[in-house]
């Protein structure tokens, strides 16, 4: 009983000085942007724990939980699934992925960036618009691509060859 007053009294410490500066270094959120700790305006740079769900406009750090949602993210996600509006910097790892625009590397069951790539996607799914990197999966879609898909099925709308299986490129 000590051991979780202590525990709640440093939580408090933490976060009451997020109170007056719309920051906060840890969130954590049972159900959207209604049951979370801190309202969805409240950037959060530390760790984010996404019991249920969790959904802030900012994140800068570690995203860990079930499902999370975002408008702006840098950092490591992991979650079953991971939804960035606009743009994220990082890492995101969770059965399903989508994101704005990336930099850096999605991994999961299905991965999609709505406007533009630039680094890694792997998964059985991969779908983006205008791609500078590598696709690797079953499945791999980009409107435009600058970089290699390896997969099954390679697809590139606007590419010099619109369709090859295994291996395809465009530079």
């Amino acid at each position: 009983m000590k051991k979780t007053t202590v525990l709640f009294c440093l939580a408090a410490l933490l976060v009451a000085p997020a109170l007056a500066i719309d920051l906060t270094p840890l969130q954590i959120g049972i159900w959207g942007p209604k049951v979370q700790i801190f309202p969805e305006q409240t950037k959060v740079v530390g760790l984010r724990l996404n019991l249920a769900m969790s959904d802030n406009q900012d994140v800068i750090g570690i995203d860990f939980g079930l499902a999370s949602k975002a408008e702006r993210m840098t950092a490591i996600q992991l979650n079953l699934a991971n939804m960035v509006d606009a743009e994220f910097t990082g890492i995101s790892a969770g059965l399903f992925n989508r994101v704005g625009s990336l930099s850096g590397f999605q991994m999961g069951l299905f991965n999609n960036v709505v406007h533009d790539m630039n680094g890694f996607q792997f998964g059985l799914f991969n779908i983006t618009d205008d791609a500078m990197g590598i696709q690797i999966g079953l499945i791999n879609r980009a409107v435009s691509l600058r970089g290699l898909q390896i997969g099954l099925v390679n697809l590139i709308e606007e590419g010099p060859v619109t369709f090859f299986p295994i291996l395809n490129a465009a530079f």
